[in-house]
């Protein structure tokens, strides 16, 4: 008859396998990494945020486009040069030679011109104004975008880990079903008839639960190195435990208020209503005049062609000019300014539908995700005491069997009832995990552990 060990020393036993598994993958040179870890390299490689840093970067542009329109929005400096025949005389006195055929010469232009808004009955300002939030809009999008790859993270990490620890739990349970597989035979005449069935059945049961574990946990060690940018060729694994959370839940209050400071979704909504309000306000200055200044000089020279003195010819060989002057530009398409005005009113009523609700649903999705882990925190405290007793059943199981071999069905049930406590107290601390994630998530922002 074999003698199982205590609770106790299997227990310690069991709990350092973990640390085991980590020395080999060091001595491996197999990388390690944490949840932090894993998330910085998520953001520094994740696809999508690459893409949202692009158009906040393309927003800025914008906005300097906005911002140099104040001053000198056009300033340009056109030269040419070539050649050109020569002309020697003036209007009074031409050239004898008619023909056209004459000697060619250089000649050389440069113009200068600019023009500068004064005051455009706050178009400008508004347009500029619009590329601001529309900066404001990329960068909450980009911060969005940021949150839900962290959630992401942490939901494969978290499963991962889920997946090791069953995946144990499940080894463990068969070699401590598989020690007492030579006596629970029906030759023993102390073993009911059915116990070696009961016995088989159960470790059928954990064979086929191991595999489906191993493909999940494959699976979910594939989407992580994708989501990460890990190279499909290396070996990784993810440091950590799944334990109980300790985060500090505020009052729910609070949390809204957290939430109305930093969640991007809402920063998101309020920016991009600044923007459409301003694109409004820009639409309806275009019906108001532009008051502008303009001006440039015009410089030409041409050696082989006499510089004609007379206001009244025309030189465009020799010449050299210039003016400031005071311009006003009047549209008078009203039907193309009503209706940009028109679509931007309505992209702005549209906004504004959306923001009437929007606080309401934040607040709903907060209340959702409080109440969600605050019932996983009483599922772990729960599902472990569930554990406890059955880990108190399976010693008694066990001591009941070594005095009396027929009481063999006892312990597998005792084995079977403690796989099912054992994995619904992992799942409940994966919940944990998980719940408090969906509730950083909801607000915008980590709670302090």
């Amino acid at each position: 008859m074999m003698k199982g060990q205590s609770l106790l020393a299997r227990s310690a036993r069991w709990a350092t396998i973990p640390i085991c598994l980590l020395a080999g993958l060091a001595e491996a040179q197999t990388s390690i990494y944490s949840l932090d870890d894993l998330i910085d390299r998520a953001l520094r490689h994740n696809a999508e945020i690459l893409a949202g840093r692009a158009d906040v970067d393309e927003a800025q542009a914008q906005l300097r486009q906005a911002r140099g329109a104040f001053i000198l929005p056009r300033l340009r400096l056109e030269s040419i040069g070539g050649l050109t025949p020569d002309a020697e005389g003036d209007v009074f006195n031409p050239p004898s030679d008619t023909s056209g055929v004459r000697d060619l010469g250089p000649f050389a232009r440069a113009q200068l011109e600019f023009v500068q808004p004064l005051y455009t009955f706050g178009l400008l300002s508004n347009l500029h104004g619009a590329a601001k939030a529309g900066v404001e809009v990329e960068e909450a999008k980009l911060s969005s975008t940021r949150l839900g790859v962290e959630h992401q993270i942490k939901e494969l990490y978290f499963g991962i880990l889920l997946a090791q620890d069953l995946t144990r739990l499940v080894e463990r349970l068969r070699e401590e079903l598989a020690a007492w597989e030579d006596d629970v035979t029906l030759d023993n005449p102390d073993i009911p008839v059915s116990a070696p069935f009961k016995l088989k059945l159960a470790l059928l049961q954990l064979r086929k639960r191991s595999t489906q574990l191993n493909d999940g946990l494959q699976f979910a060690r594939s989407a992580l190195a994708w989501t990460t940018g890990l190279p499909e060729d290396q070996a990784f694994a993810v440091a950590g435990d799944l334990n109980a959370t300790t985060s500090i839940v505020p009052p729910i209050d609070e949390l809204y208020a957290q939430a109305l400071r930093q969640q991007p979704d809402l920063r998101h909504l309020k920016a991009g209503l600044d923007a459409r309000q301003r694109q409004e306000q820009a639409a309806r200055s275009a019906y108001y005049p532009q008051v502008f200044l303009s001006g440039g000089i015009r410089y030409a020279i041409a050696p082989g062609r006499t510089d004609q003195h007379n206001p009244f010819v025309k030189d465009e060989f020799n010449l050299f000019n210039g003016g400031v002057f005071l311009g006003l530009r009047q549209s008078f398409e009203w039907n193309m300014l009503g209706a940009d005005l028109d679509k931007a009113r309505a992209k702005r009523r549209q906004l504004e539908a959306i923001e009437t609700t929007a606080a309401q649903g934040i607040r709903v999705e907060i209340r959702r995700a409080y109440d969600a882990y605050r019932q996983s925190q009483q599922d772990v405290v729960s599902t472990r005491e569930a554990r406890n007793l059955t880990r108190e059943w399976l010693q008694l199981a066990r001591d009941e069997y070594e005095l009396e071999p027929s009481s063999v069905k006892e312990l597998v049930s005792a084995f079977e009832a403690l796989g099912a406590t054992e994995e619904a107290y992992y799942r409940a601390l994966h919940k944990d995990n998980l719940t408090l994630a969906d509730l950083e998530l909801a607000i915008g922002g980590r709670l302090t552990p």
